[in-house]
């Protein structure tokens, strides 16, 4: 084994332990590669939580995922996906389940390789972008996939009030701000019926362009919910893209009006606009663990743009 960079000593994930004292020879048994032969760059990393690496053997590439809890139920979902045809090479796709240990809390995939909706938008390519996540979600929309726990406006409620303290600690302007967006997106809860396979954090970085279609990556925290949620958090997150400059929010438009367009039939405009509120209040209380030089002034634009768009949910 070759390590690019080193991989974390974390003893919360007991597959960087195996890997750091074995390499990863027991993880991919019987997939026909030579663990000698693996390269590894560790591509994301929580403490304690969850670690993505990428593994390169010659020409192929594999996501290897290492988890602080039992990811059994996202393997059960690639299995569930792949037996409802999402995981070929043709059309929608998630990445395919390679190979996955409980014990180590561990799980290898194939690597979808495209750039992704945020680098389309940031490339000029917006409408590219909005058309392909509409795509996924008219696929979704079909999918006799039942797994998950119930995520919905009543979860992301309860979360948005841990959000509203986050902020008040960190700016008391912030704080008033989310306050009042929480008090309008309580009382503006839409009703959801016939909830299907949510994604949960459909950021634009985890949709990908691929040859025959949309991929979606990083499924950690699926759940069963509304259409309207994952399709807030897409155009949430492409919004944001836009607070930095004038040429890349001119095609987060682009990208929206696409993404529109391509799911008309099936969305109901007030309860998307009750979630891209609350994705927009997510998304602020994420910029604070990564405070930039302009953090605040984004924060408040996001705000600004959830609490908008919150009248119109009401």
């Amino acid at each position: 084994m070759t390590a690019t960079n080193e991989i974390p000593d974390d003893t919360a994930l007991p597959a960087l332990a195996e890997i750091r004292a074995a390499g990863l020879a027991r993880a991919l048994a019987g997939l026909g590669v030579e663990d000698c032969h693996l390269e590894l760059m560790l591509r994301g990393y929580s403490p304690g939580s969850r670690a993505t690496i990428e593994a390169r053997t010659g020409p192929r590439r594999f996501a290897v995922k290492a988890y602080g809890e039992d990811p059994s139920t996202e393997a059960e979902l690639y299995e569930a996906l792949a037996a409802a045809g999402v995981a070929g090479s043709d059309g929608a796709r998630v990445p395919p389940l390679l190979a996955w240990n409980r014990e180590l809390r561990l799980l290898v995939i194939g690597w979808l390789e495209g750039p992704t909706a945020q680098q389309l938008v940031e490339e000029g390519q917006g409408k590219r972008a909005g058309e392909l996540a509409a795509r996924w979600l008219q696929r979704v929309a079909t999918l006799p996939v039942k797994l998950g726990p119930p995520f919905g406006a009543a979860r992301m409620l309860h979360r948005a009030r841990k959000w509203v303290v986050t902020l008040s600690a960190a700016d008391p302007g912030l704080g008033t701000a989310a306050a009042t967006l929480l008090e309008m997106l309580a009382g503006t809860q839409p009703e959801e019926r016939n909830p299907r396979l949510v994604h949960s954090t459909f950021y634009a970085r985890h949709l990908l362009d691929l040859d025959g279609g949309p991929g979606v990556i990083d499924w950690q925290r699926f759940g069963q919910g509304p259409v309207e949620l994952d399709a807030g958090m897409f155009l949430a997150s492409v919004w944001r893209s836009g607070l930095r400059q004038n040429v890349v929010a001119m095609e987060a438009a682009r990208a929206e009006e696409a993404f529109l367009a391509g799911t008309a039939t099936f969305l109901n405009e007030r309860a998307l606009a009750w979630h891209r509120a609350a994705a927009l209040l997510r998304l602020a209380d994420k910029l604070i663990m990564r405070q930039s030089d302009d953090w605040l002034a984004r924060a408040h634009s996001l705000l600004g743009e959830a609490a908008r768009l919150a009248h119109t949910a009401g």
